[in-house]
């Protein structure tokens, strides 16, 4: 029969083994933290999420492009959201520079296709209405009359290298999939009418993630 106390001794040298074990190892050191990509850089990039320049002053084709979407992080929702950043460091400019977007209207025309083969498969897209909770299909002319404000998941962004600690950022959405399979895919968005008001400053069409709500 085990003596009890012999027992008791063992975990306690066991417990202290491990404590002094846990005392050499410390604690887990953090991952390096991730460098912002350089314009080239970005531009190159073909997995979402992803960004690319783009002027909104005149109408016409700002993407035509294909592009591989991997599985939601364990932070985002399942919505594929396909719109623009604008970024600033001056709160008040940046905020009037997307109210004036907003509150001007972005009419476009946005096709979402699935890459399967040969073969090119229409994405059913959605956008918000303006009370921000009515969810409207999009018709096959692929038609928005403009953006909606909306959160992407800052840890894949941040992580893919497209966000800087010292920038504000705003991202508007001309639509969005619900719960598109990881593949490849193909964009194409063009804007429908001049905006002379957003010549001169910049924007960027960004695709990625919806981030979940805190």
């Amino acid at each position: 029969m085990l003596n009890p106390t012999l027992g008791r001794l063992r975990n306690a040298a066991l417990a202290a083994a491990l404590a002094a074990l846990a005392a050499c190892s410390g604690p887990t050191p953090a991952p390096p933290p991730v460098a912002p990509l350089d314009a080239a850089q970005a531009a190159a990039r073909t997995q979402v999420p992803l960004t690319r320049p783009v002027a909104l002053d005149k109408p016409g084709v700002i993407a035509d492009l294909e592009f591989d979407l991997p599985p939601p992080g364990e932070l985002a929702w399942s919505s594929l959201i396909i719109g623009v950043r604008i970024e600033g460091t001056e709160v008040k400019s940046f905020i009037a520079h997307s109210d004036l977007i907003v509150r001007g209207g972005l009419p476009a025309r946005v096709h979402l296709q699935r890459i399967e083969g040969e073969e090119r498969v229409d994405v059913p897209l959605i956008r918000i209405a303006p009370d921000l909770k009515e969810r409207i299909p999009l018709g096959e002319d692929g038609f928005t009359p403009g953006v909606r404000a909306a959160g992407l998941d800052g840890t894949m962004l941040y992580e893919a290298g497209l966000e800087r600690p010292d920038v504000l950022y705003d991202v508007l959405s001309f639509a969005r999939a619900s719960a598109p399979a990881p593949g490849r895919y193909h964009l194409r968005l063009e804007l429908l009418e001049p905006r002379p008001l957003l010549q001169g400053r910049p924007a960027e069409l960004i695709i990625g993630y919806n981030a979940r709500a805190k």
